[in-house]
């Protein structure tokens, strides 16, 4: 495998040392020569150079970790670029969570009219940073980490840039905690996937070559009971839907209830993580200031199992915790493991079955090819290579064509500013629906971050 070279935009992330100690455990692995960290807040990305200096140097790689000047020579001469940036930072996503409160709509950085803030203010950005790629590394494949990362890619797609790839760890995360539950080897285990981002099912779970699903639903009440991410859910629903959600479906199939426990908590859950990385740059930063990067990396695996822990907290009936604990932080991979084995099929190396976000090229019934959705794909140096899926019963098929749309429409509005554009999008979203409703709240949106959204002026 020929040396490569990895830009990682927003490489001032509280994740991002995540990344780079899967990479710079496998550097040789995956010829690896160079990290260039790119980040609005050069002083935060410094911070996660300096972690990454320290794990270089556990990992004894050979491996350059730098903080580029500018977007353009991050960018220049990469192989792969890694994107994880929020724009409007943490208290852009504070307001996509407090302003819908107030009009009685969910307040979620992904999904709902949050979600469609967020990808507002993003897609113009992600359009940018994929020309530059394509001007400075053209042969570069793009991993979006970058939330809503399915519509994200839906956009990249839509205007010509087909190397870009949508990454989220929830149904990786749902099949470690199902072969857990099975008591079988990961690496023996496959799963049938189908839906879009932060909405898609199980259909199949295949584990020593058998199917396994059926007997999962059978035992679905201990399922419930040990599964995190489907505790949220219990035994009737699961047995009822004949398929394992992704713990996002919480908020389509309990909307009443996670609104109410949304307006009944003191803080948001944005607001929250942004105390949570507040400390980790703090404490972290002066550790590594002191010359300790070993109490720099355990300050940082501390605090960041804390924050990992609490997710979805409020809805869990497994006791509000994760199992996660300082130690676990870099020996369990999650996103950046999933991120690697995209990464290292695609320059070569051994194929992989993998949760992809991608157009879907016929494998779903549901989508047109050109569409972009969350399914099994076969991966491998000649690209992504979505596997058939099964049709989905009736309920989730509508529910995935009505977001499909609802994100079509939000790419439209975000290129030319339409407002109608927007209210459309509204309209058929299943978590938002009222119009007047819905134009009150964007406007509201809009105007917090008029800064950002000037197509919208």
């Amino acid at each position: 495998m020929s040396s490569s070279r990895v830009a990682v935009i927003g490489g001032g992330g509280v994740r991002v040392p995540l990344l780079l100690n899967g990479l710079l455990r496998r550097a040789s692995e995956i010829g690896l020569a160079e990290i260039r960290l790119y980040d609005l807040d050069p002083e935060r990305a410094h911070i996660m150079q300096g972690l990454g200096e320290a794990l270089r140097r556990r990992h004894a790689a050979g491996v350059r970790v730098e903080v580029a000047r500018d977007l353009d020579s991050a960018l220049k001469g990469v192989s792969f670029v890694f994107s994880a940036v929020r724009i409007g930072g943490a208290e852009g996503r504070i307001a996509d969570e407090r302003i819908p409160l107030q009009y009685g709509l969910l307040g979620q950085e992904t999904t709902g009219i949050g979600g469609m803030s967020m990808a507002l203010r993003t897609i113009p950005f992600a359009l940018h940073l994929a020309e530059r790629i394509a001007a400075l590394a053209p042969g570069a494949w793009f991993l979006n980490f970058t939330n809503p990362s399915g519509l994200i890619v839906e956009a990249l797609h839509q205007h010509g840039h087909p190397r870009a790839i949508g990454l989220c760890d929830a149904p990786s995360g749902l099949k470690t905690e199902l072969c857990r539950f099975l008591g079988t080897d990961e690496q023996d285990a496959t799963i049938g996937y189908q839906g879009l981002n932060h909405l898609g099912w199980v259909q199949s779970v295949r584990a020593g070559g058998t199917e396994r699903l059926g007997d999962l639903l059978s035992d679905a009440p201990r399922l419930a009971e040990h599964v995190r991410s489907l505790g949220f859910f219990g035994a009737d629903l699961l047995r009822g839907l004949g398929l394992l959600p992704n713990e996002y479906l919480y908020y389509y199939y309990f909307r009443q209830a996670s609104l109410a426990r949304e307006l009944g908590s003191e803080r948001t859950r944005g607001e929250m993580v942004r105390d949570w990385n507040a400390r980790i740059y703090r404490e972290v930063g002066a550790a590594l200031a002191q010359g300790g990067a070993d109490e720099a990396i355990q300050c940082y695996r501390a605090i960041l199992a804390e924050r990992r822990n609490s997710y979805m907290a409020d809805v869990t009936r497994t006791e509000h915790d994760r199992g996660i604990t300082a130690d676990t932080i870099f020996r369990e991979e999650g996103y950046e493991g999933l991120a690697l084995k995209a990464m290292s099929a695609l320059a070569g190396g051994a194929p992989a079955e993998l949760v992809l976000n991608v157009a879907s090229q016929g494998a779903s019934d549901i989508l047109a090819p050109h569409e972009v959705g969350e399914l099994t794909c076969r991966v491998d140096g000649e690209g992504v290579h979505p596997l058939p899926c099964p049709p989905l019963p009736p309920g989730p098929r509508g529910l995935v064509r009505s977001v499909k749309d609802y994100e079509l429409l939000t790419v439209q509005a975000a290129r030319a500013g339409s407002r109608e554009a927007l209210l459309e999008a509204a309209q058929v979203h299943p978590l938002i629906g009222d119009r007047q409703q819905a134009k009150t709240c964007l406007d509201a949106l809009i105007a917090a971050h008029r800064a950002f959204l000037p197509q919208f002026a």
